[in-house]
C-alpha cells in the first residue's frame, strides 16, 4: 500500500484495483514507448506533500490522539493516508499525468517506438485498411 493510500477510508479492495490499473498503464507505456525509466519530479512531490498536509488539517486524521497514521504521535504529521476522498483518489489515478514525471528514453529519438511507420494491423494481410472511412447514407430520389 505505501504512503498516501486509502488504508483508512474507502474500499481497500477497490483502492488496490485502482492502483493496480494505474501501474499497468505505466507498464504498458514503458514497454511500448522505448522508455528507460520514469521518476517523479521533485517539485511535484513537494507540492503533493504540501497539498496533503493542508487537506489533512480539515480531516479527522489530525485529531488529538495517537495514531500510526501520525507515526504514533498525538501531534504528528499524517503521512500514511491520501489527503482526500476515495472518489478523488480514483479520479487522480485514472489517468497518467506524464507532466509530473521526468521520463528518460532509451534512444535520443523519442519516436523510435513508432517503428517503421506502420502498425501491425496494417501489415496483416486481409485487414480492412479503410475501416475508418464513413460511408455516406444512400439518398433515395422521389
Amino acid at each position: 500500500m505505501g504512503p498516501n493510500c486509502l488504508g483508512g477510508h474507502g474500499s481497500l479492495v477497490e483502492s488496490l484495483n485502482w492502483t493496480g490499473d494505474y501501474f499497468v498503464k505505466w507498464i504498458k507505456k514503458i514497454a511500448t514507448e522505448d522508455i528507460k525509466y520514469v521518476v517523479p519530479k521533485e517539485s511535484v512531490e513537494q507540492a503533493f506533500g504540501k497539498y496533503g498536509d493542508e487537506i489533512h488539517k480539515t480531516l479527522v486524521w489530525t485529531g488529538s490522539c495517537k495514531s500510526w497514521y501520525k507515526r504514533n504521535r498525538v501531534d504528528g504529521r499524517v503521512t500514511a493516508l491520501f489527503g482526500g476522498s476515495a472518489i478523488l483518489f480514483h479520479r487522480m489515478i485514472s489517468d497518467i499525468r506524464t507532466e509530473d514525471f521526468n521520463i528518460e528514453y532509451k534512444s535520443i529519438n523519442l519516436f523510435k517506438f513508432m517503428g517503421n511507420g506502420f502498425t501491425e494491423f496494417e501489415m496483416t494481410e486481409g485487414n480492412d485498411l479503410s475501416f475508418y472511412v464513413e460511408v455516406a447514407d444512400q439518398i433515395s430520389q422521389n
